[in-house]
Protein backbone atom coordinates (compact mmCIF):
# COMPACT_ATOMS: atom_id res chain seq x y z
CA UNK A 1 0.00 0.00 0.00
CA UNK A 2 0.97 3.46 -0.98
CA UNK A 3 2.88 5.79 1.60
CA UNK A 4 0.48 8.72 0.44
CA UNK A 5 -3.10 6.50 1.67
CA UNK A 6 -4.81 8.46 3.84
CA UNK A 7 -3.96 7.66 7.26
CA UNK A 8 -6.04 8.68 10.43
CA UNK A 9 -3.52 10.61 12.57
CA UNK A 10 -4.71 10.57 15.62
CA UNK A 11 -5.49 7.88 17.99
CA UNK A 12 -8.49 5.54 18.09
CA UNK A 13 -9.80 3.16 21.08
CA UNK A 14 -8.55 -0.48 19.91
CA UNK A 15 -11.88 -1.56 21.60
CA UNK A 16 -15.03 -2.27 19.05
CA UNK A 17 -17.09 -2.12 22.18
CA UNK A 18 -16.32 1.98 22.23
CA UNK A 19 -16.88 2.32 18.44
CA UNK A 20 -19.85 4.85 19.26
CA UNK A 21 -18.10 6.63 22.29
CA UNK A 22 -16.36 9.63 20.06
CA UNK A 23 -14.67 10.14 16.31
CA UNK A 24 -11.41 11.81 16.41
CA UNK A 25 -11.27 15.25 15.74
CA UNK A 26 -8.33 15.48 13.29
CA UNK A 27 -10.53 13.18 10.44
CA UNK A 28 -11.70 16.73 9.53
CA UNK A 29 -8.44 17.82 8.32
CA UNK A 30 -7.60 14.35 6.66
CA UNK A 31 -8.69 14.10 2.92
CA UNK A 32 -7.01 11.71 0.36
CA UNK A 33 -3.59 13.23 -0.42
CA UNK A 34 -2.32 10.22 -2.64
CA UNK A 35 -5.95 11.13 -5.03
CA UNK A 36 -5.18 14.91 -4.47
CA UNK A 37 -1.28 14.89 -5.55
CA UNK A 38 -2.27 13.07 -8.52
CA UNK A 39 -4.71 15.15 -10.03
CA UNK A 40 -2.65 18.50 -9.30
CA UNK A 41 -0.23 16.96 -11.36
CA UNK A 42 -2.36 15.84 -14.23
CA UNK A 43 -4.66 18.82 -14.47
CA UNK A 44 -3.43 22.54 -14.01
CA UNK A 45 -6.83 23.55 -12.07
CA UNK A 46 -10.35 22.19 -11.40
CA UNK A 47 -11.67 23.19 -14.70
CA UNK A 48 -9.24 21.49 -16.78
CA UNK A 49 -10.51 18.44 -15.48
CA UNK A 50 -14.26 19.16 -16.87
CA UNK A 51 -15.52 16.54 -19.59
CA UNK A 52 -12.85 14.44 -18.83
CA UNK A 53 -12.70 10.72 -18.01
CA UNK A 54 -10.13 11.15 -14.70
CA UNK A 55 -9.19 7.53 -14.26
CA UNK A 56 -8.67 7.09 -18.54
CA UNK A 57 -6.52 10.25 -18.24
CA UNK A 58 -4.32 9.44 -15.55
CA UNK A 59 -3.65 6.15 -16.40
CA UNK A 60 -2.90 7.36 -20.26
CA UNK A 61 -0.65 10.09 -18.19
CA UNK A 62 1.44 6.88 -16.09
CA UNK A 63 2.31 5.38 -19.41
CA UNK A 64 4.20 8.59 -20.20
CA UNK A 65 7.85 8.75 -20.22
CA UNK A 66 7.52 11.40 -18.25
CA UNK A 67 4.79 11.02 -15.97
CA UNK A 68 4.14 12.67 -12.79
CA UNK A 69 5.71 10.46 -9.89
CA UNK A 70 1.82 11.05 -8.01
CA UNK A 71 -0.14 9.92 -10.52
CA UNK A 72 2.23 6.73 -10.77
CA UNK A 73 1.70 6.21 -7.11
CA UNK A 74 -2.01 6.63 -7.35
CA UNK A 75 -2.42 3.70 -10.03
CA UNK A 76 -0.05 1.60 -7.88
CA UNK A 77 -2.37 2.11 -5.21
CA UNK A 78 -5.48 1.85 -6.72
CA UNK A 79 -4.05 -1.41 -8.55
CA UNK A 80 -4.03 -3.26 -5.32
CA UNK A 81 -6.61 -5.47 -3.91
CA UNK A 82 -7.72 -4.73 -0.60
CA UNK A 83 -5.80 -5.75 2.34
CA UNK A 84 -6.97 -8.78 4.86
CA UNK A 85 -9.80 -7.52 6.35
CA UNK A 86 -11.15 -5.56 3.45
CA UNK A 87 -11.18 -8.10 0.75
CA UNK A 88 -14.65 -8.98 0.50
CA UNK A 89 -15.54 -12.84 -0.18
CA UNK A 90 -16.43 -14.58 -3.28
CA UNK A 91 -19.55 -15.86 -0.99
CA UNK A 92 -20.11 -12.55 0.48
CA UNK A 93 -19.82 -11.24 -2.87
CA UNK A 94 -22.81 -13.40 -4.59
CA UNK A 95 -24.18 -12.94 -1.49
CA UNK A 96 -24.95 -9.44 -1.20
CA UNK A 97 -25.86 -9.09 -4.95
CA UNK A 98 -28.62 -11.30 -4.47
CA UNK A 99 -29.54 -9.27 -1.27
CA UNK A 100 -29.86 -6.47 -3.09
CA UNK A 101 -31.58 -7.38 -6.16
CA UNK A 102 -34.28 -8.70 -4.02
CA UNK A 103 -34.50 -6.02 -2.08
CA UNK A 104 -33.70 -3.33 -4.38
CA UNK A 105 -36.95 -1.03 -4.92
CA UNK A 106 -36.57 -0.65 -0.93
CA UNK A 107 -33.02 -0.10 -0.78
CA UNK A 108 -32.56 2.82 -3.79
CA UNK A 109 -36.04 4.29 -1.90
CA UNK A 110 -33.68 4.08 1.33
CA UNK A 111 -30.72 5.65 -0.52
CA UNK A 112 -32.70 8.25 -2.08
CA UNK A 113 -35.32 9.42 0.99
CA UNK A 114 -32.25 8.79 3.51
CA UNK A 115 -29.21 8.67 2.67
CA UNK A 116 -28.98 11.63 0.27
CA UNK A 117 -32.23 13.61 0.87
CA UNK A 118 -31.36 13.10 5.07
CA UNK A 119 -27.95 12.04 5.60
CA UNK A 120 -26.57 14.65 2.74
CA UNK A 121 -28.49 17.56 4.94
CA UNK A 122 -25.46 18.09 8.12
CA UNK A 123 -24.54 21.43 8.19
CA UNK A 124 -20.86 20.53 7.50
CA UNK A 125 -21.92 18.72 4.10
CA UNK A 126 -24.13 21.23 2.72
CA UNK A 127 -21.45 23.85 2.57
CA UNK A 128 -19.90 21.53 0.75
CA UNK A 129 -22.83 20.69 -1.96
CA UNK A 130 -23.15 24.13 -1.96
CA UNK A 131 -19.34 25.35 -2.97
CA UNK A 132 -19.82 23.20 -5.92
CA UNK A 133 -23.48 23.38 -6.63
CA UNK A 134 -24.35 19.61 -6.21
CA UNK A 135 -27.69 18.31 -5.35
CA UNK A 136 -28.27 21.75 -3.89
CA UNK A 137 -29.97 24.44 -6.39
CA UNK A 138 -27.58 27.55 -6.97
CA UNK A 139 -29.96 30.43 -5.49
CA UNK A 140 -28.73 34.14 -5.61
CA UNK A 141 -32.31 35.95 -5.08
CA UNK A 142 -32.73 36.68 -1.25
CA UNK A 143 -35.57 38.51 0.50
CA UNK A 144 -34.51 41.40 1.41
CA UNK A 145 -31.22 43.77 1.90
CA UNK A 146 -29.75 41.84 4.58
CA UNK A 147 -29.39 38.61 2.47
CA UNK A 148 -31.46 36.52 4.47
CA UNK A 149 -32.97 33.38 3.33
CA UNK A 150 -36.86 33.33 2.09
CA UNK A 151 -38.37 31.62 5.42
CA UNK A 152 -41.90 30.69 3.43
CA UNK A 153 -41.86 26.99 2.29
CA UNK A 154 -43.26 27.92 -1.16
CA UNK A 155 -41.04 30.91 -1.89
CA UNK A 156 -38.43 27.92 -1.62
CA UNK A 157 -39.91 26.13 -4.20
CA UNK A 158 -40.46 28.84 -6.03
CA UNK A 159 -36.51 28.93 -6.04
CA UNK A 160 -35.71 25.58 -7.05
CA UNK A 161 -35.72 26.37 -11.57
CA UNK A 162 -37.00 23.54 -13.66
CA UNK A 163 -32.94 23.79 -14.86
CA UNK A 164 -31.72 23.08 -11.36
CA UNK A 165 -34.02 20.12 -10.66
CA UNK A 166 -33.15 18.64 -13.95
CA UNK A 167 -29.44 18.73 -12.52
CA UNK A 168 -30.17 17.11 -9.74
CA UNK A 169 -32.04 14.91 -11.25
CA UNK A 170 -28.94 13.89 -13.44
CA UNK A 171 -26.57 13.72 -10.44
CA UNK A 172 -29.03 11.57 -8.07
CA UNK A 173 -29.08 8.99 -11.43
CA UNK A 174 -25.20 8.94 -11.58
CA UNK A 175 -25.32 8.24 -8.39
CA UNK A 176 -27.61 4.97 -8.62
CA UNK A 177 -25.62 4.18 -11.35
CA UNK A 178 -22.39 3.99 -8.98
CA UNK A 179 -24.71 1.77 -6.68
CA UNK A 180 -26.01 -0.38 -9.25
CA UNK A 181 -21.81 -0.82 -11.00
CA UNK A 182 -20.50 -1.62 -7.32
CA UNK A 183 -23.57 -4.29 -7.11
CA UNK A 184 -22.68 -5.84 -10.14
CA UNK A 185 -25.98 -4.75 -12.35
CA UNK A 186 -23.12 -2.92 -14.92
CA UNK A 187 -22.90 -4.43 -18.45
CA UNK A 188 -20.11 -6.00 -17.67
CA UNK A 189 -19.19 -7.75 -14.76
CA UNK A 190 -16.05 -9.35 -16.28
CA UNK A 191 -12.63 -6.40 -16.28
CA UNK A 192 -10.53 -5.94 -19.27
CA UNK A 193 -7.79 -5.29 -16.81
CA UNK A 194 -5.75 -2.53 -16.33
CA UNK A 195 -6.00 -0.12 -19.30
CA UNK A 196 -2.14 0.79 -18.19
CA UNK A 197 0.78 -0.54 -16.07
CA UNK A 198 3.04 -3.19 -16.66
CA UNK A 199 2.78 -6.92 -18.02
CA UNK A 200 3.00 -8.43 -14.57
CA UNK A 201 0.09 -6.60 -13.47
CA UNK A 202 -2.06 -7.32 -16.33
CA UNK A 203 -0.83 -11.18 -15.25
CA UNK A 204 -2.21 -10.51 -11.85
CA UNK A 205 -5.31 -9.37 -12.75
CA UNK A 206 -5.82 -12.32 -15.32
CA UNK A 207 -7.03 -15.06 -12.94
CA UNK A 208 -10.09 -12.59 -11.37
CA UNK A 209 -11.48 -13.10 -14.94
CA UNK A 210 -13.53 -15.98 -13.92
CA UNK A 211 -14.25 -15.05 -10.32
CA UNK A 212 -17.42 -13.74 -8.62
CA UNK A 213 -15.36 -11.28 -7.46
CA UNK A 214 -13.96 -9.43 -10.58
CA UNK A 215 -15.86 -6.39 -11.39
CA UNK A 216 -14.96 -5.17 -8.15
CA UNK A 217 -11.08 -5.63 -8.66
CA UNK A 218 -8.56 -3.98 -10.76
CA UNK A 219 -9.87 -3.76 -14.17
CA UNK A 220 -13.78 -4.44 -13.34
CA UNK A 221 -16.33 -2.68 -13.81
CA UNK A 222 -17.60 -1.75 -10.09
CA UNK A 223 -13.63 -1.14 -9.21
CA UNK A 224 -13.49 1.28 -12.48
CA UNK A 225 -16.58 3.32 -10.75
CA UNK A 226 -15.56 3.52 -7.37
CA UNK A 227 -11.71 4.65 -8.31
CA UNK A 228 -14.05 7.06 -10.87
CA UNK A 229 -16.30 8.37 -8.35
CA UNK A 230 -12.92 8.55 -5.77
CA UNK A 231 -11.46 10.95 -8.67
CA UNK A 232 -14.69 12.79 -8.67
CA UNK A 233 -14.55 13.53 -4.96
CA UNK A 234 -10.79 14.59 -5.29
CA UNK A 235 -11.62 17.38 -8.06
CA UNK A 236 -14.83 18.18 -5.84
CA UNK A 237 -12.63 18.67 -3.12
CA UNK A 238 -9.93 20.85 -4.93
CA UNK A 239 -12.84 23.25 -6.20
CA UNK A 240 -14.52 23.73 -2.92
CA UNK A 241 -10.74 24.09 -1.16
CA UNK A 242 -9.79 27.26 -3.74
CA UNK A 243 -13.50 28.65 -2.72
CA UNK A 244 -12.86 28.73 0.99
CA UNK A 245 -9.48 29.94 0.38
CA UNK A 246 -11.29 32.75 -1.19
CA UNK A 247 -13.32 33.25 1.72
CA UNK A 248 -16.42 31.88 0.75
CA UNK A 249 -18.24 30.38 3.45
CA UNK A 250 -14.69 28.78 4.66
CA UNK A 251 -15.20 25.61 6.89
CA UNK A 252 -12.48 24.39 9.68
CA UNK A 253 -10.74 21.29 8.38
CA UNK A 254 -10.92 20.20 4.27
CA UNK A 255 -13.98 19.76 2.34
CA UNK A 256 -14.54 16.05 1.95
CA UNK A 257 -12.40 14.89 4.57
CA UNK A 258 -12.15 11.49 6.01
CA UNK A 259 -14.81 11.71 8.28
CA UNK A 260 -16.95 12.59 5.53
CA UNK A 261 -15.98 9.96 3.64
CA UNK A 262 -16.36 7.67 6.38
CA UNK A 263 -19.88 9.24 6.80
CA UNK A 264 -21.33 8.75 3.89
CA UNK A 265 -19.85 4.43 2.91
CA UNK A 266 -21.59 4.10 6.10
CA UNK A 267 -24.75 5.51 5.01
CA UNK A 268 -24.71 3.42 1.78
CA UNK A 269 -24.10 0.68 4.21
CA UNK A 270 -25.86 0.83 6.96
CA UNK A 271 -29.02 3.05 6.27
CA UNK A 272 -30.81 0.81 3.58
CA UNK A 273 -30.75 -1.85 6.50
CA UNK A 274 -31.94 0.39 9.15
CA UNK A 275 -34.87 1.25 6.51
CA UNK A 276 -35.46 -2.40 5.78
CA UNK A 277 -36.13 -3.12 8.95
CA UNK A 278 -38.58 -0.20 9.66
CA UNK A 279 -40.69 -1.28 6.26
CA UNK A 280 -41.07 -4.78 8.28
CA UNK A 281 -38.48 -6.00 5.61
CA UNK A 282 -35.45 -7.14 8.21
CA UNK A 283 -32.84 -8.87 6.56
CA UNK A 284 -30.85 -12.14 7.94
CA UNK A 285 -27.46 -11.68 9.74
CA UNK A 286 -25.93 -12.84 7.33
CA UNK A 287 -27.04 -11.00 4.59
CA UNK A 288 -26.30 -7.47 6.17
CA UNK A 289 -23.31 -8.79 7.38
CA UNK A 290 -22.41 -9.94 3.35
CA UNK A 291 -23.92 -6.15 2.46
CA UNK A 292 -21.12 -4.78 4.45
CA UNK A 293 -18.50 -6.93 3.61
CA UNK A 294 -19.00 -5.89 -0.19
CA UNK A 295 -19.06 -1.65 1.01
CA UNK A 296 -16.32 -1.68 3.08
CA UNK A 297 -14.43 -3.42 -0.13
CA UNK A 298 -15.79 -1.04 -1.95
CA UNK A 299 -14.59 1.68 0.68
CA UNK A 300 -11.03 0.67 0.08
CA UNK A 301 -11.01 2.31 -3.48
CA UNK A 302 -12.93 5.38 -2.76
CA UNK A 303 -10.06 6.27 -0.53
CA UNK A 304 -11.52 5.74 3.08
CA UNK A 305 -8.63 4.89 5.45
CA UNK A 306 -7.85 0.91 5.57
CA UNK A 307 -7.83 1.89 9.96
CA UNK A 308 -10.88 3.40 9.74
CA UNK A 309 -12.57 0.67 7.45
CA UNK A 310 -10.92 -1.53 9.78
CA UNK A 311 -12.07 -0.03 13.03
CA UNK A 312 -15.32 1.06 12.42
CA UNK A 313 -16.84 -1.69 9.45
CA UNK A 314 -15.55 -4.89 10.60
CA UNK A 315 -19.15 -5.87 11.61
CA UNK A 316 -22.62 -4.34 11.73
CA UNK A 317 -23.00 -3.60 15.47
CA UNK A 318 -20.06 -1.83 15.24
CA UNK A 319 -21.11 0.06 12.00
CA UNK A 320 -24.36 0.90 13.46
CA UNK A 321 -22.89 2.65 16.69
CA UNK A 322 -20.04 4.48 14.19
CA UNK A 323 -23.09 5.77 12.18
CA UNK A 324 -25.16 7.07 14.63
CA UNK A 325 -21.95 8.92 16.19
CA UNK A 326 -20.83 9.92 12.96
CA UNK A 327 -24.68 11.29 12.27
CA UNK A 328 -24.71 13.51 15.93
CA UNK A 329 -20.70 15.10 15.08
CA UNK A 330 -21.92 16.23 11.59
CA UNK A 331 -25.43 17.50 12.50
CA UNK A 332 -23.51 19.27 15.40
CA UNK A 333 -23.15 21.97 13.88
CA UNK A 334 -26.71 22.94 13.00
CA UNK A 335 -26.12 26.58 11.00
CA UNK A 336 -26.68 26.65 7.28
CA UNK A 337 -24.52 29.75 6.86
CA UNK A 338 -24.99 33.71 6.72
CA UNK A 339 -28.21 35.04 7.21
CA UNK A 340 -29.61 31.66 9.56
CA UNK A 341 -30.43 32.09 12.98
CA UNK A 342 -27.13 29.96 14.24
CA UNK A 343 -28.71 29.21 17.35
CA UNK A 344 -31.83 27.11 16.55
CA UNK A 345 -33.10 24.44 18.67
CA UNK A 346 -33.97 21.23 17.34
CA UNK A 347 -37.25 21.00 18.87
CA UNK A 348 -38.42 23.68 16.80
CA UNK A 349 -41.97 23.02 14.88
CA UNK A 350 -41.53 22.54 11.04
CA UNK A 351 -43.12 25.18 10.60
CA UNK A 352 -40.61 27.84 12.19
CA UNK A 353 -39.67 30.36 9.33
CA UNK A 354 -36.05 29.13 10.83
CA UNK A 355 -36.43 25.73 9.89
CA UNK A 356 -38.57 26.10 6.82
CA UNK A 357 -35.53 28.22 5.84
CA UNK A 358 -32.58 26.67 6.42
CA UNK A 359 -34.41 23.65 3.65
CA UNK A 360 -33.20 25.77 1.25
CA UNK A 361 -29.94 25.43 2.28
CA UNK A 362 -30.33 21.73 2.26
CA UNK A 363 -30.94 19.45 0.02
CA UNK A 364 -33.45 17.61 1.12
CA UNK A 365 -36.09 19.50 -0.56
CA UNK A 366 -34.33 19.69 -4.12
CA UNK A 367 -33.44 16.39 -3.99
CA UNK A 368 -37.75 15.58 -3.59
CA UNK A 369 -38.63 18.18 -6.18
CA UNK A 370 -36.18 16.85 -8.22
CA UNK A 371 -37.45 13.32 -8.30
CA UNK A 372 -41.60 14.07 -8.36
CA UNK A 373 -43.80 14.02 -11.23
CA UNK A 374 -41.53 11.73 -13.26
CA UNK A 375 -41.78 8.76 -14.67
CA UNK A 376 -42.56 5.75 -14.02
CA UNK A 377 -44.31 6.37 -10.69
CA UNK A 378 -45.22 10.00 -11.21
CA UNK A 379 -45.18 10.43 -7.38
CA UNK A 380 -46.39 13.97 -5.73
CA UNK A 381 -44.10 16.25 -3.94
CA UNK A 382 -46.28 15.56 -1.01
CA UNK A 383 -46.09 11.77 -1.61
CA UNK A 384 -42.12 11.59 -1.08
CA UNK A 385 -42.23 14.60 1.60
CA UNK A 386 -44.47 11.58 3.08
CA UNK A 387 -42.23 8.80 2.33
CA UNK A 388 -39.37 10.77 3.69
CA UNK A 389 -40.77 11.50 6.49
CA UNK A 390 -41.97 7.95 6.76
CA UNK A 391 -38.46 6.56 6.97
CA UNK A 392 -36.55 9.57 8.32
CA UNK A 393 -38.80 9.29 11.43
CA UNK A 394 -40.18 12.29 13.18
CA UNK A 395 -37.65 13.92 14.97
CA UNK A 396 -35.17 14.14 12.11
CA UNK A 397 -38.03 15.05 9.96
CA UNK A 398 -38.40 18.06 12.06
CA UNK A 399 -34.88 18.94 12.25
CA UNK A 400 -34.74 18.85 8.46
CA UNK A 401 -37.77 20.91 7.85
CA UNK A 402 -40.21 19.16 6.14
CA UNK A 403 -43.80 19.92 6.57
CA UNK A 404 -46.75 18.02 7.55
CA UNK A 405 -48.50 16.23 4.67
CA UNK A 406 -52.04 14.91 4.70
CA UNK A 407 -53.75 11.60 6.50
CA UNK A 408 -54.58 10.64 2.89
CA UNK A 409 -51.17 10.82 1.53
CA UNK A 410 -49.67 8.67 4.67
CA UNK A 411 -52.04 6.38 4.24
CA UNK A 412 -51.61 6.07 0.20
CA UNK A 413 -47.95 5.39 1.22
CA UNK A 414 -48.38 2.51 3.60
CA UNK A 415 -50.75 1.23 1.34
CA UNK A 416 -48.24 1.28 -1.45
CA UNK A 417 -45.46 0.49 1.03
CA UNK A 418 -47.77 -2.95 1.25
CA UNK A 419 -47.72 -3.77 -2.30
CA UNK A 420 -43.98 -3.38 -2.32
CA UNK A 421 -43.68 -5.88 0.39
CA UNK A 422 -46.24 -8.90 -1.59
CA UNK A 423 -43.70 -10.08 -3.72
CA UNK A 424 -40.63 -10.64 -0.56
CA UNK A 425 -43.70 -12.44 0.85
CA UNK A 426 -44.52 -14.54 -1.82
CA UNK A 427 -40.44 -14.92 -2.43
CA UNK A 428 -40.38 -16.12 1.09
CA UNK A 429 -42.72 -19.20 0.54
CA UNK A 430 -42.39 -19.86 -3.18
CA UNK A 431 -38.97 -21.25 -3.75
CA UNK A 432 -38.67 -22.49 -7.45
CA UNK A 433 -35.27 -21.33 -7.89
CA UNK A 434 -35.85 -20.50 -11.89
CA UNK A 435 -38.39 -17.97 -10.49
CA UNK A 436 -35.88 -16.29 -8.64
CA UNK A 437 -33.40 -16.19 -11.03
CA UNK A 438 -35.36 -14.63 -13.62
CA UNK A 439 -36.52 -12.21 -11.06
CA UNK A 440 -33.27 -11.05 -10.52
CA UNK A 441 -31.68 -10.74 -13.95
CA UNK A 442 -34.88 -8.69 -14.92
CA UNK A 443 -34.38 -6.10 -11.95
CA UNK A 444 -30.64 -6.39 -12.53
CA UNK A 445 -30.90 -5.14 -16.37
CA UNK A 446 -34.02 -3.14 -15.79
CA UNK A 447 -32.49 -1.12 -13.06
CA UNK A 448 -29.30 -0.18 -15.20
CA UNK A 449 -31.68 0.69 -18.11
CA UNK A 450 -33.50 3.07 -16.03
CA UNK A 451 -30.74 4.65 -15.02
CA UNK A 452 -29.37 4.99 -18.07
CA UNK A 453 -32.89 6.47 -19.77
CA UNK A 454 -32.67 9.31 -17.01
CA UNK A 455 -29.16 9.99 -17.98
CA UNK A 456 -30.40 10.81 -21.51
CA UNK A 457 -29.50 7.54 -22.80
CA UNK A 458 -25.74 7.89 -20.90
CA UNK A 459 -23.48 5.56 -19.36
CA UNK A 460 -21.78 7.73 -17.27
CA UNK A 461 -18.22 7.85 -16.31
CA UNK A 462 -18.36 10.26 -13.79
CA UNK A 463 -16.66 13.31 -15.59
CA UNK A 464 -16.68 16.82 -13.39
CA UNK A 465 -18.65 19.59 -14.99
CA UNK A 466 -18.71 23.00 -15.52
CA UNK A 467 -18.55 25.18 -12.47
CA UNK A 468 -22.39 26.48 -11.72
CA UNK A 469 -22.27 30.48 -11.42
CA UNK A 470 -24.94 33.35 -11.05
CA UNK A 471 -26.70 34.44 -14.32
CA UNK A 472 -26.51 37.69 -14.11
CA UNK A 473 -28.20 40.50 -12.02
CA UNK A 474 -31.36 40.52 -13.40
CA UNK A 475 -31.77 36.71 -14.08
CA UNK A 476 -32.88 34.22 -11.84
CA UNK A 477 -31.46 31.08 -12.98
CA UNK A 478 -28.03 29.80 -12.94
CA UNK A 479 -25.57 28.37 -15.09
CA UNK A 480 -22.94 25.84 -15.50
CA UNK A 481 -23.02 22.19 -13.91
CA UNK A 482 -22.76 20.72 -17.79
CA UNK A 483 -20.96 18.48 -19.71
CA UNK A 484 -19.14 19.40 -22.81
CA UNK A 485 -21.52 18.31 -25.71
CA UNK A 486 -18.85 15.20 -27.26
CA UNK A 487 -19.36 13.79 -23.76
CA UNK A 488 -22.94 12.14 -24.89
CA UNK A 489 -21.66 10.80 -27.79
CA UNK A 490 -18.32 9.17 -25.68
CA UNK A 491 -21.37 7.85 -22.99
CA UNK A 492 -24.16 6.94 -25.14
CA UNK A 493 -25.73 3.87 -24.83
CA UNK A 494 -27.90 1.67 -27.44
CA UNK A 495 -30.85 1.03 -25.32
CA UNK A 496 -32.46 -1.83 -28.27
CA UNK A 497 -36.03 -1.54 -28.47
CA UNK A 498 -36.13 -5.38 -29.29
CA UNK A 499 -34.12 -6.12 -25.68
CA UNK A 500 -37.13 -3.87 -24.10
CA UNK A 501 -39.55 -5.67 -25.59
CA UNK A 502 -38.03 -9.49 -24.26
CA UNK A 503 -37.66 -7.70 -20.62
CA UNK A 504 -41.11 -6.48 -20.67
CA UNK A 505 -42.43 -10.27 -21.88
CA UNK A 506 -40.37 -11.66 -19.00
CA UNK A 507 -41.86 -9.31 -16.25
CA UNK A 508 -44.91 -10.19 -17.25
CA UNK A 509 -43.92 -14.09 -16.80
CA UNK A 510 -42.62 -13.73 -13.43
CA UNK A 511 -45.72 -11.22 -12.01
CA UNK A 512 -48.32 -14.31 -14.17
CA UNK A 513 -46.63 -16.60 -12.27
CA UNK A 514 -47.03 -14.83 -8.72
CA UNK A 515 -50.25 -14.21 -9.45
CA UNK A 516 -51.22 -17.87 -10.65
CA UNK A 517 -49.07 -19.68 -7.94
CA UNK A 518 -50.80 -17.14 -4.98
CA UNK A 519 -54.11 -17.75 -6.85
CA UNK A 520 -54.01 -21.31 -6.55
CA UNK A 521 -52.75 -21.62 -3.10
CA UNK A 522 -55.23 -19.67 -1.96
CA UNK A 523 -57.92 -21.49 -3.82
CA UNK A 524 -56.38 -24.89 -2.32
CA UNK A 525 -55.83 -23.47 1.02
CA UNK A 526 -59.83 -21.93 1.43
CA UNK A 527 -61.16 -25.59 0.03
CA UNK A 528 -59.29 -27.50 2.52
CA UNK A 529 -60.44 -24.72 5.41
CA UNK A 530 -64.18 -25.42 3.90
CA UNK A 531 -63.30 -29.23 3.71
CA UNK A 532 -61.94 -29.05 7.03
CA UNK A 533 -64.91 -27.09 8.76
CA UNK A 534 -67.52 -29.73 7.31
CA UNK A 535 -65.97 -32.48 8.94
CA UNK A 536 -65.72 -30.49 12.12
CA UNK A 537 -69.40 -29.19 11.72
CA UNK A 538 -70.33 -33.43 10.90
CA UNK A 539 -68.58 -34.64 13.96
CA UNK A 540 -70.11 -32.51 16.52
CA UNK A 541 -73.71 -33.45 14.76
CA UNK A 542 -72.92 -37.20 15.55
Amino acid sequence: MSDNAPQPCCKTSPDPANAGSALPDCWRNLADPACDHALRQAFNSPSASVGSDLLRTLEFAATSDHAAEAVRVFLDEVQQEPPPGLLASEEEIALAQDFFLDNSIQIMQALLHYSLAGGFASPRIVRTLEAVSYLVPHVRHVDDKEGKTPADLSTVLASISKASSDRTMSRLSETFQFVLDVMGCSVSTLPSGPTAGTQAQHTQHEDHRNRKIAYLLPGGEGWKSAVRVRLLHGIARWRTGERWERGENAQPGVPISQEDMAATLAAFSTIPIWCLHRLNLPPSPAQASAYLALWRHVGFYLGVSPSILLRYFSNTGTTDKFLATAALHLFSDDTCGPGINNNISPTLSPSTPNRTAMSLRRPTIPILVAVSNRPPLNTSLEYNIALTTHLLGPSLSARLGLPPTSLRTRLRVHAFLFMQRLPHYFAQLYQRKGWHEKRRALYREGLARSVWWNLGRRQTTFRPRTAVEDGGRQSDRAIGGELPSRVTDEESVNLDPARAQVLTKMWSEVWREMIVVSVTFATFAALLSYVGLRCLVKGEMM
